[in-house]
């Protein structure tokens, strides 16, 4: 099955913020996990014509998104952790915020089939 603009928008508009959430996890910073939600956007768009049927499209997704985490934790430097630059501390330096607008779920568009007032 090749997967159309549409459906593909539709996936998309589904999955995107739990990817982002996902991504955020993996890499714990909020702008390096929008840039990966745009890279498993795009690798999923490439290779759309090998999504496979029996695969739901939501672990189809999180599995490039995965990997797509993976391969930019493969290519960064190592952060140094707490112990490494002077004895154990219990705050987690590494790890942003999560803003708690993106954990709102989007809202819907207005409904234009109504009739004028």
């Amino acid at each position: 099955m090749i997967v159309d603009q549409l459906v593909f928008e539709g996936l998309v508009r589904t999955h995107r913020g739990e990817l982002h959430v996902h991504c955020y996890r993996m890499l714990g910073s909020v702008l390096d996990a929008e840039d990966l939600v745009q890279e498993t956007l795009l690798r999923a768009w490439r290779s759309r014509a090998t999504f496979q049927e029996q695969a739901s499209p939501r672990t189809w997704l999180y599995r490039i998104a995965t990997n797509a985490c993976l391969t930019a934790l493969a290519h960064r430097p190592r952060r140094l952790l707490p112990e490494d630059i002077g004895g154990p501390s219990h705050d987690v330096a590494w790890l942003e915020p999560y803003p708690d607008r993106l954990l709102e779920p989007p809202t819907a568009p207005p409904n234009r089939d109504y009739a004028a007032a």
